[in-house]
């Protein structure tokens, strides 16, 4: 039964946010309103269910990780204020039920950015959760990749399409309209008057009304849509620049036409991160088959004649590496969903890696039966794309290739990206950064903790 101090503390974790927020006058006045007989906690004794929570929370994560094997880590790095960086730190594991769990570990207070530093942060978590020689990935956003560990490491996915949308923001031929374009944007945010009038002439018109956005940071997929929005208004905000004596903020032709070719080059990431269903994680394996469809997507707006296509295309292939000899074709093989959807050359290369990988685990199998086994496998017909990979292989996938499901465990578990997808590809990820910019230093990794874990320990 939940307590007043339980249901307190709860509301506090899921927004995340300040105990402060809970012993405002304002938020008292509110309660009393509600119930006068109420009693109003102090801080003091939030903190108190705030640890003892977390404590409570925290020993039954650390009973069931007791238990997991092939266990990946995430780490995003983030400012919490100007001089201070911190470590969020994540665990995911396939249960025996074939279910991904993905819980927050730490956030910590980040030393360096430098490798050892970030190493020395790592391996302390692994250490203080009993994973030393459980963890045998790490997939890493907003870090540099890390040397001479024995784990291997993958970049999120999210990151990286961030970053390089970061690099063509800074191109030569594109950074002036990206500001300019941010630049009308803001003007009709903060111009009360202008944007009355923006609204008046789309009414008169019978024009749909857009909400303008105002993008913050690298994140794509705002830009995306303040630069949809804006093409889709910008012949009637010409009517009230002009009125309005900013006739610097008008685009000119050469202009339109490049916010246009933006838009044609992000929506094939728009399109693959659509695919990317569901909230929480999903495995590494879904990447080769989104990758190509980004590929062949931006291909095609290249022969179109986009230039900014053809830039992003360049930087895909430059921080992504050659989809057709990828390192990512033995996770997308041991993915019944995707296994037929891997062309020649990276077919051939998963089955000598997994060849290998097999021979050096040491199983029971023959050369002749390993042979015979994967050739069994092959010609096995795919399983629907909405099948869960993780459940066949604990069930069909073991009863049939017995020797390929602890291995196609461990690498489907493999998460693509180092924060949930709902909070990678939305404007949630923002809010949540501002919300957790907020809170008390000294009760963060607590509130943070809850706020990941206390619905699904």
């Amino acid at each position: 039964m939940f307590t007043t101090k339980r249901r307190l503390l709860k509301m506090i974790v899921s927004t995340p946010q300040s105990l402060e927020s809970a012993v405002t006058k304002s938020f008292k006045d509110f309660v009393i309103a509600q119930n006068p007989s109420l009693e109003i906690l102090n801080k003091s004794v939030i903190r108190s269910e705030l640890v003892r929570v977390y404590n409570e929370k925290r020993n039954e994560l650390q009973s069931t990780l007791a238990s997991a094997d092939d266990i990946v880590l995430t780490c995003e790095s983030w400012s919490h204020r100007a001089e201070d960086s911190l470590l969020m730190v994540g665990c995911h594991f396939v249960d025996s039920l074939g279910k991904l769990k993905s819980y927050l570990l730490e956030t910590k207070g980040l030393s360096g950015d430098e490798s050892a530093a970030i190493q020395k942060q790592l391996s302390a978590v692994m250490e203080a959760w009993g994973l030393e020689g459980k963890v045998h990935c790490v997939v890493r956003a907003g870090l540099p990749q890390l040397k001479g560990v024995k784990w291997m490491g993958m970049p999120c996915f999210a990151n990286e399409l961030n970053v390089m949308f970061k690099d063509l923001t800074s191109h030569d031929e594109l950074s002036d309209v990206f500001r300019k374009c941010r630049d009308i944007v803001r003007f009709f945010k903060f111009d009360s008057e202008a944007e009355e009038m923006l609204r008046e002439i789309q009414k008169k018109m019978e024009m749909e009304q857009v909400e303008l956005i105002l993008p913050c940071g690298d994140r794509w997929l705002l830009w995306l849509d303040m630069l949809e929005g804006l093409i889709l208004q910008h012949e009637v905000m010409v009517m009230v620049l002009v009125q309005k004596k900013k006739k610097n903020l008008i685009l000119d032709e050469t202009e339109s036409e490049k916010i246009q070719n933006i838009i044609s080059a992000l929506k094939p990431l728009k399109k693959v991160t659509s695919m990317m269903k569901g909230e929480g994680f999903q495995s590494i394996s879904v990447m080769l088959p989104l990758l190509k469809t980004i590929m062949d997507d931006l291909g095609e707006e290249v022969k179109k004649g986009n230039n900014v296509a053809k830039i992003f295309h360049s930087k895909c292939k430059k921080n992504f590496g050659d989809i057709n000899k990828h390192r990512l074709a033995l996770m997308t093989f041991l993915d019944p969903r995707y296994k037929d959807k891997l062309g020649e050359q990276n077919k051939k290369n998963a089955i000598k890696e997994l060849k290998q990988e097999l021979t050096a685990a040491r199983t029971s199998c023959s050369a002749a039966q390993l042979e015979a086994l994967l050739e069994k496998y092959i010609n096995y017909k795919p399983t629907s794309e909405d099948s869960n990979p993780f459940a066949w292989w604990r069930n069909t996938g073991k009863t049939k290739f017995d020797e390929l499901s602890r291995l196609a465990l461990k690498k489907l578990g493999i998460v693509s990206t180092a924060v949930p997808l709902e909070r990678a590809f939305s404007s949630l990820g923002v809010q949540f950064c501002n919300n957790r910019s907020s809170i008390e230093p000294e009760n963060l990794n607590m509130i943070l903790f809850l706020h990941s874990n206390w619905p699904n320990i």
